[in-house]
């Protein structure tokens, strides 16, 4: 008796640890379901951190389609139908790739298969699953609203210490640093590149550890809020479907006055950002 060639793929949407956890469940649950079923398991395919809104981006699920046409499984074992897409449109160009290329993509949970189930079924809860995910990226945009308009700054930013979810405080030490650079570039005409390479000279990192660069100067060099000003909804992601962002229009852009965390002057920092047009 043949014993069926099977390939099984995992998605997680995020990196956060619990999730990296559901990943590891899903490896898990493959290799004892092909276990119980018969199926010889020949690779997982796993992409961790990825969205299951857009196709691109997603290298393991690229490599399984390759894969597919080298004639390496015959069967596409996959959790749901989100795990494989949150876009209709994504969601049946894999399942008919596969098909055409005679690879069966089996969904466990609905114990649905693309070569026995009704395409129809299928693309109704893949219509499903991108709706959940146009519903979470509805309340994510409201959040950051919300956010925006009590002028909240939830992110690590250099030269603060966070004392609550909320609310920042000068860090001193680094807040010096920050005032050094913006010295530096404007007074002493620095590049970025020299800013960054003379504070590592001086063995200062990151607020995430890590050496400085060119681009973590000029976000530095570029963030309004060390002058004291909270601004929210700069841009917006256009559609959820392709990521692409946006300048929000007049009205849903926030800026919250928080004078306590000044580090530079109004002055110095609109030097700054005339040298870097210039540049």
């Amino acid at each position: 008796m043949h014993t069926k060639r099977a390939a099984a793929y995992c998605r997680v949407s995020t990196e956060k640890a619990s999730q990296l956890d559901s990943y590891a469940a899903q490896r898990d649950f493959f290799v004892l379901y092909c276990q119980r079923a018969g199926y010889e398991l020949v690779h997982i395919y796993g992409d961790e951190g990825k969205s299951g809104t857009r196709l691109k981006g997603r290298p393991q699920l690229a490599q399984l389609l390759r894969d597919a046409e080298s004639g390496s499984f015959e069967l596409v074992l996959v959790k749901d139908v989100s795990r494989l897409a949150r876009n209709v449109l994504d969601f049946l160009s894999a399942v008919r790739t596969l098909r055409e290329l005679g690879v069966e993509v089996l969904f466990v949970n609905a114990d649905l298969s693309s070569s026995t189930g009704s395409e129809f079924i299928l693309t109704v809860l893949s219509a499903i699953a991108q709706e959940e995910s146009a519903g979470l990226s509805r309340r994510i945009k409201f959040g950051k609203q919300l956010s925006g308009q009590k002028g909240r700054v939830p992110n690590r930013v250099y030269g603060y210490r966070h004392t609550g979810r909320y609310t920042l405080q000068p860090d001193p030490a680094q807040a010096a640093v920050v005032q050094q650079i913006f010295a530096l570039y404007v007074k002493k005409d620095y590049s970025m590149a020299q800013i960054a390479a003379y504070l590592n000279a001086q063995g200062l990192c990151t607020s995430c550890q890590k050496p400085f660069t060119p681009k973590a100067v000029s976000r530095i060099l570029h963030n309004i809020l060390y002058t004291g000003r909270v601004v929210c909804g700069k841009s917006e992601v256009a559609d959820f479907l392709t990521g692409k962002r946006r300048t929000p229009p007049p009205g849903r852009q926030y800026c919250t006055l928080r004078p306590e965390w000044r580090l530079v002057s109004d002055a110095l920092y609109n030097k700054a950002q005339k040298k870097a047009q210039r540049r």
